[in-house]
């Protein structure tokens, strides 16, 4: 039994650690895209908005792509 709770609570620090990296890289993507807007690069924040496109466009064909193949 305290194998088990150990591994939970491992798995609790580590989705906590996740959701701490991943909300730190919106902050810093944020704060890069208001930066170059406010400084006036506009081709920065075009490019940083295709890459979060084109990321998001190829795991959304990823998904459907797993999903018609029956694996998901």
């Amino acid at each position: 039994m305290d194998d088990l709770v150990l591994a939970g609570a491992a798995g609790i620090i580590g989705l906590f650690f996740t959701a701490i990296l991943l909300l730190y890289g919106i902050y810093s993507i944020a704060v890069l895209i208001y930066s170059s807007a406010i400084s006036g690069q506009y081709s920065r924040v075009l490019i940083i908005l295709g890459v979060l496109l084109s990321v998001g466009l190829l795991y959304t064909a990823a998904g459907i792509w797993l999903q018609k193949t029956g694996r998901i």
